[in-house]
């Protein structure tokens, strides 16, 4: 079977998004069961999103977060399955690490969004949600953790689905989401997984896995005129972060400087550090660590770097993360004068 390409004639969604026009690839050799896929396409770069996605209004203790790696408002590809006989059933899917689920750890995965347009050719579609275990390798996931929440879509944009179970984030070192999709209409011509490749190019070994037939694979992988990420995210809940904030800097022996948790809930297994460098010939290199098991919400630990000799201009960065709460670090610079550091701002 040949390779064709194609123009979509796409339609405004009735969200905020608009479909583009892009390119349409066959793919023959991938599939078992089905011959061919139609694809949609057009790309640029970003770093993985977690965003807040709502708070629980029964419990306020207790936040709900999205892992996903796409923008809602950059949805802009369509694809869809062509070749062969109906129904078509193949998959999408995102890799979850600790990357993206480290500061979650004791959390629940209670749901999953996934984007889907009624726009082009197929204005309602089944879907099964399917998670997976680690791999042995980061482009196959391993076994099948939970496969029995089934749902009907029948709307543009993007839909959250529950979970009929449930998945403990709790002893998963990561997590294969994944949409199985049943595509009743016969292709080519019918487009409906929607993909953003506005907000960049796929995450390496993240954000654009397709099963096709048994065959894992990358969408970019197969057709590098679609680069981008899935519209699929990981709906997690459980006890709120920790927030952690850093300040009071000041020298002149060395540098000081608290790391406080701002949140409302304990900080776990903090962990700081800083580091001094610059200088005349960039002689100075100083850095220092540490770590605290627990620390209140509303309470602060002093953290320190030792003198240290020098002179001249200086760079000191600080940073501070905690099992469930998300890095931040601040930059100050500084005049050192043989032992003393200041000037710091």
């Amino acid at each position: 079977m040949a390779i064709y390409f194609n123009k979509v004639n796409n339609m405004k969604s009735n969200t905020r998004n608009i479909l583009k026009a892009g390119l349409v690839m066959c793919i023959a050799a991938l599939f078992v069961a089905t011959s061919a896929a139609a694809i949609s396409s057009n790309p640029e770069k970003l770093s993985f999103v977690s965003m807040n996605k709502a708070s629980n209004l029964f419990n306020p203790a207790r936040d709900q977060i999205e892992l996903k790696y796409y923008a809602e408002e950059n949805l802009d590809q369509v694809i869809g399955i062509s070749g062969g006989t109906p129904p078509y059933i193949w998959q999408t899917a995102i890799r979850l690490t600790q990357d993206e689920m480290g500061p979650y750890a004791d959390w629940t995965m209670n749901s999953v969004n996934v984007a889907f347009s009624a726009d082009n050719g197929v204005p309602e579609i089944d879907i099964k949600i399917i998670i997976y275990d680690k791999g042995t390798t980061s482009t196959k996931p391993g076994p099948v953790i939970v496969q029995d929440t089934t749902f009907h879509l029948d709307t543009t944009g993007v839909t959250n689905v529950p979970l009929v179970t449930p998945v403990d984030l709790t002893g998963h070192e990561e997590l294969w989401v994944a949409v199985e999709w049943t595509q009743y209409e016969p292709g080519p011509g019918v487009y409906y997984a929607w993909i953003d490749t506005l907000s960049g190019p796929h995450v390496p070994d993240k954000s654009d896995f397709v099963k096709l037939g048994s065959s894992w694979t990358q969408l970019h992988i197969a057709l590098p005129e679609v680069d981008g990420r899935w519209g699929i995210g990981a709906i997690v809940e459980g006890t709120g972060l920790a927030e952690l904030s850093i300040g009071n800097v000041k020298g002149p022996m060395g540098v000081k400087a608290d790391v406080s948790n701002i949140g409302a809930n304990p900080a776990n297994n903090v962990q700081w550090s800083m580091k001094a460098t610059g200088g005349i010939l960039k002689r100075v290199n100083a850095s220092a660590t540490g770590t605290e098991a627990t620390l209140a919400a509303g309470s602060s630990i002093p953290v320190a770097l030792g003198t240290f000799m020098g002179f001249g201009k200086i760079s000191i960065v600080i940073t501070a993360k905690a099992q469930n709460a998300i890095e931040v670090s601040t930059t100050k610079s500084a005049f050192l004068l043989g032992p003393f550091v200041l000037s710091i701002k």
